[in-house]
């Protein structure tokens, strides 16, 4: 005689086991899973399980052309899907900011003085405009960052000018040259803070543990300079190394630094530089690796190309989401390839072309693709 079958289904297991399990789900699966049950709706949507989600959730890069294009660099698939009909012309996303899966995008175009500015969740298919308190312009920079004291989702975004473009506005016509939005509260505050100094072009910041980084010059002097959303105040945090014709700055490890320098003219050498803690009281760069082998590609392929993207993985690895110009083929004009590259001291592992089109130099962003970590993490506006 036959035993019974025993009936088993994931509702039987131990709830700290399903959500273990639910912890390794990806966040497009668990947006799925939310209709399962009411218990699972109410663990997937609560702030603890988002948060301790999003800390275990593995990078990603994302790039809007056209469409939203996102590439797994583990698994080195890459996903594609309808560009939002908000970012659509007249509003092409020109750069991104991201912090905990939430991309904080200036939209528009570079022949555009005006500047449109959203948070948008990729996961979630959510977007919400902010308005400025007079305008944004094309000499802006942003930051998005939360006051570390406080509940991690009351998001704030920096906004500063250092008024590089445009030379024909007076302060007065321009509006506050640095003032901080509350997302909680929808309103901007003016901080009286001077800007002195000039952001590194390549540079659109990195957000490191509720605040945000970015390369900067001073009187001919590199340096990192920092905004700290806690008490809204800028800080000089460390010198950068004596530059590269190249620098790239990333978040490392969760609570540091990365800095990668590569010489255009001689791109063979690769040196990549980490920050101790940032929350250590002296802060500065230690070299990690160097790259020096004849086959290492230039990531900027050209100053008319978009800025690469990357991070470093494990085992000392450089993953970078780069342009590259192909030539040798009949085109009038040569394509263009997104090439998904690792490198590590031994040279390069990987070099996989993720897409090609036949449009020249800058066609829509600045950078090539951004790094950023897929959430559940809502709207905070």
């Amino acid at each position: 005689m036959d035993s019974p079958k025993r009936s088993w289904s994931l509702s039987t297991l131990p709830p700290e086991l399903i959500e273990e399990i639910l912890y390794r789900a990806p966040p497009e699966s668990l947006i799925r899973a939310k209709p399962t049950c009411k218990q699972w709706y109410s663990l997937i949507t609560s702030k603890r399980f988002i948060y301790n989600h999003l800390d275990r959730s593995r990078k990603r890069f994302i790039r809007t052309v056209g469409t939203v294009q996102v590439l797994d660099p583990v698994t080195r698939t890459r996903s594609e899907t309808p560009l939002p009909k908000e970012f659509q012309r007249p509003y092409g996303v020109r750069t991104m900011v991201h912090c905990d899966g939430l991309l904080l995008c200036t939209c528009g175009y570079f022949n555009y003085r005006n500047t449109n500015l959203a948070i948008w969740n990729p996961v979630l298919k959510k977007i919400t405009w902010i308005k400025p308190s007079t305008c944004f312009t094309t000499s802006d920079y942003y930051g998005i960052g939360y006051d570390i004291k406080k509940p991690r989702y009351e998001y704030k975004i920096l906004r500063f000018t250092d008024h590089r473009y445009d030379h024909n506005v007076t302060y007065d016509e321009d509006g506050p040259e640095v003032e901080v939005y509350e997302c909680k509260t929808n309103s901007w505050r003016t901080l009286d803070t001077e800007v002195d100094w000039q952001v590194d072009l390549s540079c659109k910041g990195a957000a490191v543990m509720g605040n945000m980084y970015w390369v900067a010059c001073n009187h001919g002097e590199q340096y990192i300079l920092g905004f700290d959303f806690s008490v809204e105040r800028f800080k000089d945090v460390c010198f950068c190394p004596p530059p590269a014709f190249n620098n790239y700055l990333a978040c490392y490890n969760g609570d540091r630094l990365s800095l990668l320098q590569q010489d255009e003219e001689e791109p063979w050498d690769i040196v990549v530089w980490v920050t101790n803690k940032l929350a250590d009281v002296d802060v500065s760069f230690t070299k990690y690796f160097s790259v020096s082998r004849p086959d290492v590609p230039a990531l900027l392929d050209h100053t008319d190309m978009a800025n690469p993207v990357y991070f470093i993985g494990k085992q000392k690895r450089i993953i970078a989401w780069c342009e590259r110009e192909v030539f040798g083929g009949d085109d009038e004009i040569p394509p263009t390839c997104i090439i998904f590259n690792e490198i590590d001291e031994g040279g390069v592992r990987t070099h996989l072309e993720t897409e090609r089109h036949c449009r020249y130099g800058y066609f829509g962003t600045f950078f090539c693709g951004y790094v950023y970590v897929p959430s559940l993490v809502p709207l905070p506006v």
